[in-house]
């Protein structure tokens, strides 16, 4: 499987480049491990019999049940183009590359534009993705999921349970709507979430359902056995800051508005990043969620950013639909 990825003007090398992830796995068997956690994942859900046998919690649970694959080299196709990633794939099954594209493939001016990749073997292809091609000057949107564009209850263990594996997926309500205003004046979108990439599949069909615009992904790997021990919190934040760091190093001449709510650590790991990268990040909007408000110290220490950029807190969507175009005329 290919996961969306982006490209990128490499102003050091002075060429196109694109990051490209993906996972080598097989269904063909469940270990004997695996199926003992997932009892005690069914028992903290608390679900019924029914629930578990629903369409929906099979679809749901299925990401969970692969094993990696053989560890193999992965060859990618592009146009006319092949390219071997000069490392295996890791243990998980995950693999990680950084290809150059060719001259071609790219205009002098580029717009926004997705560049088709595949993954291919001696006689067909196996898998097929996409490479959102982003270009040097603009804006970007980096946008957390749970609880900010779809409705998870993070902050409550056993309805966050039930809200990913046992309900169908609710969108926040005119987020879709805001991200395609954005999207109609050029702004390009990557989604950073700690959902693990187990759930892509049904993440992306909800995604393209509920009209929100392409754009990267970029989820955690999650090792159900390791979570058994942290009481199920497969939305655990710790990856968001290298993952964000990184979109930040190889887009230096773009700038950003980072999108999260205040269920969980999102207030502080962008307060931490603005610090970092004060040029590029010119705005921060949280969801102010009423479980876990941001207020006190907390909303303090996020208003106390930086004078370049911008703190916005809201509840609808449209309280920030002039944020993009905002950000656009200081450019």
């Amino acid at each position: 499987m290919l996961f969306p990825g982006f490209g990128y003007f490499d102003q050091k090398k002075e060429c196109w480049r694109a990051l490209v992830h993906g996972r080598v796995f097989r269904g063909d068997r469940i270990p004997l491990g695996t199926r003992l956690l997932l009892k005690g994942l069914k028992r903290a859900m608390r679900a019924s019999p029914e629930e578990l046998a629903s369409e929906t919690f099979q679809q749901r649970i299925g990401g969970f049940l692969t094993s990696p694959g053989k560890r193999r080299r992965i060859v990618l196709k592009t146009g006319e183009r092949n390219y071997r990633l000069r490392r295996r794939t890791r243990r998980n099954g995950a693999f990680y590359g950084r290809i150059t594209l060719p001259p071609d493939a790219i205009p002098d001016t580029p717009p926004q534009q997705d560049l088709g990749l595949e993954v291919v073997g001696p006689e067909s292809s196996l898998a097929s993705g996409k490479i959102h091609i982003t270009p040097p000057r603009g804006i970007s949107i980096i946008s957390d999921i749970d609880d900010t564009i779809k409705f998870t209850d993070a902050t409550r263990k056993s309805e966050m349970l039930a809200n990913t594996f046992l309900r169908p997926f609710e969108v926040i309500e005119g987020m879709a709507q805001l991200y395609q205003h954005w999207h109609q004046r050029d702004c390009a979108f990557h989604y950073v979430s700690s959902s693990p990439w187990q759930l892509y599949v049904p993440l992306a069909e909800l995604c393209l359902a509920s009209d929100f615009p392409d754009g990267s992904m970029h989820l955690k790997y999650f090792r159900l056995r390791e979570e058994m021990f942290k009481r199920f919190r497969p939305l655990r934040r710790n990856n968001k800051v290298a993952i964000i760091a990184g979109i930040l190093k190889c887009l230096p001449t773009r700038k950003f508005i980072l999108i999260g709510d205040s269920g969980e650590k999102d207030p502080e790991i962008y307060r931490f990043l603005a610090r970092r990268f004060p040029d590029q990040i010119r705005a921060i909007a949280i969801r102010n969620l009423a479980a876990r408000p941001l207020e006190g110290q907390r909303r303090e220490k996020l208003n106390r950013v930086l004078s370049t950029t911008q703190v916005r807190l809201f509840v609808e969507p449209e309280e920030i639909e002039d944020l993009a175009t905002e950000i656009a005329e200081q450019l």
